[in-house]
């Protein structure tokens, strides 16, 4: 089983990775999750997918997600920022990241997860031209 963690969930590859996870559960799992500030589209993903941490960029969004699952009591982390993207790309129980976020934000928490050996599923260039690949 692979778990999979998403650099912008929200956006139209991570819904997409998100359809594939959920149509091959036997293989793939979600562990965390980030989005920059869809609160309304990431908490719809946790209740679904029930990852170990859920993160957005924008901290106000964070702030409404942290209080929105814990009325639900979903046990879900929530973290904010560029830590919060970092955690996402780095969590313990990911094996694979897919990095769908635009522009040059996701370039640090690639890097981290490279770092760490994992299976990188890169959806935007930004990242191979920002850091110089």
């Amino acid at each position: 089983m692979r778990g999979v963690a998403i650099l912008g969930s929200t956006g139209s590859i991570g819904l997409s990775t998100l359809d594939v996870v959920a149509r091959h559960p036997e293989r793939y799992r979600v562990v965390a999750l980030s989005a920059h500030r869809d609160v309304q589209g990431m908490l719809t993903q946790c209740r679904r997918f029930r990852p170990g941490l859920a993160a957005m960029a924008d901290p106000a969004a964070a702030t409404a997600l942290a209080q929105a699952v814990a009325a639900e009591g979903l046990g879900v982390e929530v973290m904010a920022g560029a830590a919060g993207l970092e955690a996402v790309a780095t969590h313990p129980d990911a094996t694979d990241l897919m990095a769908a976020i635009v522009g040059a934000a996701g370039v640090l928490p690639t890097l981290a997860a490279v770092r760490l050996g994992r299976r990188i599923l890169l959806a935007n260039k930004e990242a191979l031209v920002v850091s110089g690949a």
